[in-house]
């Protein structure tokens, strides 16, 4: 199967449960698997066949972003639909989201969480 990455996609925003993270910005790390058919643009050499890698990582930094999640579960949640919605095609994505620094003794600290389209997309996709 085809996948697009996006490895380490750094997006600095509101998010955590405690207070005090309310009145910070941190950075959340971010990896993505876009299971998706690439064998026509593997063809064309056209843009127009694929996902626009550059595309994924606004809309998924500015969902993050607006919304200010206090949890990292629910930002991945929120990627997901966003990307689903927006991508027909789509058939599966892989999303790892890690939290860097947040605890003294380890490098990061995260979740992944693995969907296929149909998860979301009984009503609102296509």
């Amino acid at each position: 199967m085809d996948v697009i990455l996006v490895e380490g996609l750094k997006v600095d925003t509101v998010v955590g449960c405690f207070a005090w993270e309310r009145q910070i910005h941190q950075p959340l790390m971010l990896d993505l698997m876009i299971y998706h058919d690439l064998s026509k643009a593997a063809i064309s050499d056209d843009l127009n066949d694929t996902i626009n890698y550059a595309q994924i990582c606004e809309l998924s930094a500015e969902v993050i972003q607006k919304t200010q999640p206090k949890l990292i579960e629910h930002a991945a949640q929120l990627v997901l639909e966003k990307l689903f919605e927006t991508f027909n095609g789509i058939e599966k994505i892989t999303i790892t989201i890690r939290k860097p620094a947040i605890i003294a003794q380890a490098n990061s600290v995260g979740i992944r969480l693995e969907r296929q389209r149909n998860d979301f997309c009984t009503r609102t996709c296509e």
